[in-house]
């Protein structure tokens, strides 16, 4: 799993939804084939996502905050930052 997940924290949330039997069966067997739990599997597929989302809109802000554009992994991870503190 990610870093970010901080695995040696103790959960202090829960999240719940419904699958279909299909969407359900696709992820038990992705989560096999990988060795993981279908917890594991989902939290890590989750922030993996979350984290891609969350850069690329902390980048697009700097892009359009700048005047002229810099490369995308210039200053974008204090980008990141504060749009995850706010």
């Amino acid at each position: 799993m990610s870093v970010s997940a901080h695995q040696n924290l103790p959960p202090s949330a829960h999240l719940a939804f419904e699958l279909t039997e299909e969407q359900e069966f696709i992820v038990r067997r992705a989560a096999e084939l990988l060795g993981w739990s279908v917890t594991e599997y989902i939290l890590c597929t989750v922030l993996d996502r979350a984290e891609r989302d969350l850069y690329e809109h902390a980048a697009q802000l700097h892009h359009s905050a700048a005047t002229t554009p810099p490369p995308l992994t210039e200053g974008a991870a204090e980008a990141l930052t504060a749009v995850l503190g706010a």
